[in-house]
């Protein structure tokens, strides 16, 4: 009879603590991060918009290149903070460099990605629209 007892223990017992932990790991909540500070890729963005504003869409696509170069860098620092929301960014990224190396950049379009961009930059829980 103890025999029974001690094996229902020595199952019972971690069987049980970690059913305790399941319920406590899943009634915690996870806390998102955010990507730090984006302020220099802003920067960088503000000047691209500037050429554009002005139809220079050369200059602005030459100037989205040092975006494009800081954004790669920081990448391996940037991605590990919250996955979702450097997707989210490099999203708005991809589609401002391409609308800005077409053959033929629409000034509208390259306005519509670049806001999109500076949008996702300022809040990268944002899913592109």
């Amino acid at each position: 009879m103890k025999q029974i007892l001690l094996a229902l223990v020595l199952i019972a017992v971690p069987a049980a603590a970690f059913t305790g932990y399941q319920v406590y790991a899943k009634s915690t909540p996870v806390s998102t991060a955010g990507l730090g500070d984006l302020t220099a890729f802003k920067t960088i963005i503000t000047d691209v918009e500037a050429f554009a504003t002005k139809g220079d869409l050369a200059g602005a696509a030459a100037r989205i290149t040092d975006y494009e170069s800081a954004w790669d860098h920081g990448q391996t620092a940037i991605r590990p903070l919250n996955p979702t929301y450097w997707g989210n960014v490099d999203e708005a990224s991809d589609a401002a460099l391409k609308a800005l190396r077409e053959a033929s950049p629409s000034a509208d379009k390259v306005k519509k990605t670049l806001d999109a961009l500076m949008a996702a930059l300022s809040d990268p829980s944002q899913p592109v629209q």
